[in-house]
């Protein structure tokens, strides 16, 4: 079984408290909650938040723990998840929950679909995999980034001269969804690594909500026909 952890800080300077956003008619968080609450690989849905608002507009279920209060110091703008979550294990052990397998999900990208995560949870079940995250093919391709503008500017790699359709693929890391056990977590003091396997998503399960753009992006790719 999995446990689950959804990090939610309630500062931020794109959107003020962008994840209880309305989304879908709900909220970003509970609209993410309610994608995964019935998989049947979760055991118990975390939520990390620094605020008592939030922890009350969070739906009530047998499987969702909100007793974790996240501390000031990892709720900054520059405060590293890293350090949210190596508290959060602490916390988890004092409270002598038998957390082993986590997955980091993110309420802030509402694209990534159920189905999607329920084949990453079976993927690294059937696998016996340590530490995953999702990839997604870059839309804006490398070869054509620079550094710079007007005329102090210079490409990010070195342009080949070939014609776009030949250019190798390039991928990202989404953010949106971690796979670590807690003792990989422990023993490398990261989610992941050059040992990490990076599952390929498609584009279309991924926008990261960080302004009001891409709130009002991907409440319209939502419902585009596309989407499985």
């Amino acid at each position: 079984m999995f446990d689950i952890i959804i990090p939610l800080r309630s500062g931020s300077k794109g959107i003020t408290n962008k994840n209880i956003k309305n989304f879908n008619k709900d909220i970003l968080v509970n609209y993410l909650i309610k994608k995964i609450i019935n998989l049947k690989d979760i055991n118990r849905i975390f939520i990390l938040t620094d605020s008592i608002k939030y922890k009350k507009k969070i739906i009530k279920h047998k499987k969702i723990n909100t007793e974790y209060l996240r501390l000031k110091k990892y709720s900054k703008n520059n405060s590293r998840i890293y350090d949210l979550v190596k508290h959060f294990i602490k916390w988890s052990e004092n409270k002598n929950y038998k957390i082993k397998k986590i997955f980091l999900l993110q309420a802030t990208s509402p694209l990534l679909s159920k189905k999607e995560i329920d084949k990453t949870i079976k993927f690294v079940k059937n696998k016996k995999i340590e530490s995953l995250f999702h990839v997604s093919e870059m839309i804006e391709h490398p070869y054509e980034c620079i550094k710079g503008f007007k005329k102090s500017w210079k490409h990010v790699l070195k342009n080949k001269k070939i014609n776009r359709q030949n250019f190798e693929k390039f991928y990202f890391i989404t953010g949106s969804l971690w796979y670590f056990t807690k003792k990989f977590f422990i023993k490398y003091k990261k989610f992941y690594n050059e040992k990490s396997f990076a599952y390929k998503v498609d584009k279309i399960n991924f926008v990261d909500i960080d302004t009001k753009f891409d709130l009002e992006v991907a409440k319209r790719l939502k419902n585009l026909k596309i989407r499985n």
